[in-house]
């Protein structure tokens, strides 16, 4: 089965996600590049993050697969760059973990999913900055 089709029967439709384009290599669907979501769908997986696979009180992914999503899998001290208001600490099975809480995902040109559990935060971003580094410095006295 494509991984789209896989993505689309148990995720994104229980998440109420019907737009979406999700580029393929050939037969096969990468994964890890070329899926278009409109915001809403985009901040959608970002609350599956923040309330560990809960969407609209039902599990679309299993909890203990949440906790090791989000779990330290690789530090990344050739990626961290202290100047930055979420540095790449390390990097989970999807997301990136940062300082005080914080874990993230960023697309190729200015998309994010931050998230703070602890916190209770959740900013989603869709913009087309192309300095990654422009489009969270929005934040820094905020967060």
């Amino acid at each position: 089965m494509n991984l789209k089709d896989f993505i689309n029967e148990n995720i994104f439709k229980k998440l109420n996600i019907l737009e979406f384009k999700w580029d393929n290599y050939g037969i096969y669907c990468p994964g890890a590049t070329g899926l278009y979501l409109k915001h809403s769908g985009f901040h959608k997986i970002g609350k599956l993050l923040l309330n560990d696979g809960i969407f609209n009180g039902v599990e679309v992914i299993p909890k203990w697969w949440m906790n090791e999503v989000t779990k330290l899998q690789l530090e990344t001290p050739s990626a961290y760059k202290k100047d930055r208001l979420f540095p790449k600490i390390g990097i989970e099975y999807y997301v990136f973990i940062s300082r005080d809480g914080f874990i993230f995902r960023d697309g190729a040109i200015g998309q994010y999913i931050i998230v703070n559990k602890d916190k209770d935060i959740l900013i989603t971003i869709m913009s087309t900055e192309e300095n990654m580094k422009n489009v969270t410095e929005i934040f820094r006295n905020i967060i």
